[in-house]
């Protein structure tokens, strides 16, 4: 993937040589990943996660100021293709520290992204699963235009799972295509 910019930011794929450099970004976040494994952040987490993205094919890239070239976050994504479904990506993480937040960050980089993300004509929404308990989220998809479509599913710490999805504006999903055509013929 080249890099994304923004006017205050830049955004690109992440290494194992970014380990120790992302590893600020997993200490400043230990409120969100509190909610996600009961493990200290460490250097072997930030790797792990960075191998286990890569096995089911999403990108993980650092956020970072330009001005300073500090990491303030990571996103990671599957840009398509999820789980088979060629019109379908997947964002996996947005995650900003915790004294970078409010400040617009992350959506500044959710929109740059979805702009790579929907560039790719044959995708028609995205999704991602999302921790009630953690309100900020919640407040952010809904920003951007997500719907609750599911959920909820447990996680490993008990906490119920929401999926939500933002389709491409202005298009039907395959499935929609199907429902839609269905209602048509019943109808006729």
């Amino acid at each position: 993937m080249k890099q994304l910019e923004t006017d205050r930011l830049f955004i690109r794929e992440l290494t194992d040589a970014d380990t120790e450099t992302i590893l600020t970004v997993y200490l400043n976040s230990a409120d969100y990943l509190e909610t996600q494994t009961p493990d200290e952040p460490s250097s072997e987490m930030v790797r792990e996660d960075l191998q286990l993205a890569a096995q089911y094919g999403s990108v993980t890239c650092g956020i970072f100021r330009r001005e300073t070239e500090q990491p303030i976050g990571v996103i990671s994504f599957v840009p398509h293709s999820f789980r088979g479904q060629r019109d379908y990506a997947w964002l996996s993480q947005l995650m900003i520290q915790e004294h970078d937040r409010l400040e617009g960050y992350g959506t500044e980089v959710y929109r740059a992204v979805e702009v790579l993300i929907f560039s790719d004509v044959e995708v028609k929404r995205i999704g991602t699963l999302l921790i009630p308990q953690f309100d900020a989220s919640l407040r952010f998809v809904e920003k951007l235009g997500f719907e609750q479509v599911g959920g909820p599913f447990k996680n490993k710490l008990g906490y119920g799972l929401y999926s939500y999805v933002k389709k491409r504006p202005g298009q039907e999903t395959p499935g929609e295509k199907i429902w839609h055509d269905a209602q048509r013929a019943l109808r006729s």
